[in-house]
């Protein structure tokens, strides 16, 4: 029987154990479940060599499709767990997917979830900008340079201060709700313990000043997954200059850099979409079919 435990920081190395894929999905990498655990009540349950996560509460709970060398024993241990009630699942497009669909899919209908699609990179394309289809990025980092005297570093002991300095200013400037503040408190756990986590992140300054910082950790060996990207609202334009400079200085041991989903919000989107994404991964919601509807 599934025993489900909260996550928790000291569970990485377990977790990176067992979970080791060559899917590009965000919701892959601990550093999301952790982060965002408190908020959405990610857990995780290991048995018979399965790999089981789940979120939300009584009325919400929702897994992932189980992760290990058998999706159907997976799929009847949380069968067993829910006991009469079937289980709702979220899950990407890939082999596991196509697996559950054969297994189940008279079962279960699929959503797709258009918001929640990964934005997925080529790492050269970000770290170069070459040719005409970023000429417009290139232009901006030009201009940023000829305005400011700018330096880029790369996340250590010595900065780490200025990560979490420029991250409060940052939230400073934000009306504060409950997933800020989550967000915001997922941000100094996560660089407390950079290290550990196998995180790389990237700071600009101007004039010795921090304003502007990502970091990210490894989805698999070909993948790199940005958990945070930010810039003080008067140096907007320092988003393309991190975007560029973390890619070119820090990730080149990966093929494809992961920038997350866009939560449906337009000039999220329309940001996302002018970086021109090698791949969009689509996301599904699956419910299971009611079968006293019409």
């Amino acid at each position: 029987m599934l025993q489900f435990k909260r996550v928790e920081l000291k569970d990485f190395k377990v977790y990176n154990e067992i979970l080791k894929t060559g899917e590009m999905s965000c919701e892959n990498t601990f550093v999301n479940l952790l982060v965002w655990q408190k908020t959405y009540n990610n857990m995780f349950a290991v048995c018979d060599g399965q790999f089981i996560l789940k979120s939300g509460g009584i009325e919400d709970e929702n897994f992932a499709l189980p992760f290990g060398d058998n999706l159907q024993k997976g799929m009847e241990l949380i069968f067993e767990y829910c006991g009469d009630k079937k289980p709702c699942f979220w899950a990407q497009e890939g082999p596991r997917f196509e697996k559950f669909k054969a297994l189940y899919g008279t079962e279960y209908s699929f959503e797709e979830n258009r918001d929640a699609f990964d934005y997925i990179y080529l790492r050269d394309d970000l770290a170069n900008l070459s040719g005409k289809k970023y000429h417009s990025k290139r232009n901006h980092i030009s201009a940023f340079s000829k305005k400011y005297a700018w330096r880029y570093e790369n996340l250590n002991d010595d900065n780490l201060v200025d990560f979490i300095s420029c991250a409060e200013q940052w939230f400073k400037t934000r009306d504060a709700d409950r997933l800020l503040k989550a967000e915001e408190d997922g941000i100094k756990t996560i660089l407390g313990s950079y290290k550990e986590l196998g995180i790389s992140g990237g700071i600009i300054y101007v004039d010795n000043i921090p304003v502007a910082f990502t970091f990210g950790s490894a989805i698999n060996e070909d993948t790199f997954d940005i958990h945070t990207e930010k810039a003080l609202p008067e140096f907007a334009e320092c988003y393309t200059v991190i975007n560029r400079e973390f890619a070119r200085n820090a990730l080149g041991d990966y093929k494809y850099i992961n920038r997350e989903d866009d939560l449906g919000l337009e000039g999220l989107r329309k940001a996302k979409l002018s970086y021109k994404p090698h791949i969009l991964l689509k996301k599904y919601f699956c419910k299971p079919v009611n079968s006293n509807e019409d």
